[in-house]
């Protein structure tokens, strides 16, 4: 059974207060550490095929390899992780297989036990995703979505858990704009900043899982080829429907609202 975004976190939080001060060396307990971190997430690391200690050809043997999803390559804490980025490149270049049909992984985690890279090579190869501290991982544990499944995308948006004065001005604003272009009737103008100003309370309190609502917004950002009415209506439809169909991709977390707001 899947974990909420809350046990994740709870997981975490425990996992994290446990390495936090291991001070040891990478070879020992590296195995250990993964296990565990996917087990964070509710993952058998090796049902789904995530391997230790694989071999890439001319490259050597990379810490972890998930075939087309993932590599992680392990140093100890008293490591830079920007000295592993040329290794870890080769090891990456290495990992697709054209006979088998497998891509190269689409994430690199460089780890050094208390510190976290995230990489997307295929699409930023000059810059990693994310970086952060095993500390933040509890609270930003959506970076490493991929860990629930090669279909989950990871959340690379700043989470704020306050709704602060200025974010209050912001969505004011949002109205306003939407208002002086007469983009839909007022009260349809009022549901729609009423629904997003719920979507980002429930990602916050774990309701709706994934970070969906943000994660489309990124999306819209950053893909001109797709309306707001269409892309964050279709995440309203579906908040408002009982059943399964169409909840994949950023959808997958969600679950149906019981009320009238949708």
């Amino acid at each position: 059974m899947a974990k909420s975004g809350q046990e994740i976190r709870d997981s975490l939080t425990a996992f994290a207060d446990k390495w936090g001060s291991y001070e040891g060396t990478e070879r020992a307990e590296a195995q250990t550490f993964l296990n565990e971190l996917f087990a964070c997430y509710g993952t058998d690391r090796l049902a789904v095929g995530a391997k230790f200690e694989d071999f890439a050809t001319s490259a050597g043997f990379m810490d972890l390899h998930w075939p087309g999803v993932l590599i992680v390559e392990m140093k100890a804490p008293s490591k830079d992780l920007g000295g592993a980025r040329e290794q870890v490149k080769r090891y990456w270049e290495s990992s697709s297989d054209p006979e088998t049909d497998t891509p190269a992984a689409r994430w690199v985690v460089l780890c050094s036990f208390q510190r976290f890279e995230i990489w997307e090579p295929g699409r930023f190869p000059g810059k990693p995703r994310a970086s952060m501290s095993l500390e933040q991982l509890p609270e930003r544990f959506d970076m490493l979505n991929f860990l629930l499944g090669p279909q989950v995308e990871p959340v690379f948006i700043e989470h704020h858990r306050e709704m602060t004065t200025r974010a209050a001005e912001l969505m004011g604003q949002i109205y306003a704009s939407l208002a002086d272009r007469a983009a839909a009737p007022v009260d349809e103008l009022q549901r729609f900043v009423l629904q997003s100003v719920w979507c980002m309370f429930a990602e916050d309190l774990g309701m709706l899982e994934g970070w969906p609502f943000q994660g489309l917004v990124q999306r819209l950002l950053t893909d001109s080829a797709h309306s707001s009415a269409e892309v964050l209506g279709f995440l309203f439809r579906i908040l408002n429907q009982k059943g399964n169909h169409n909840r994949k991709d950023l959808l997958a977390g969600t679950t149906y609202v019981n009320g009238e707001l949708f």
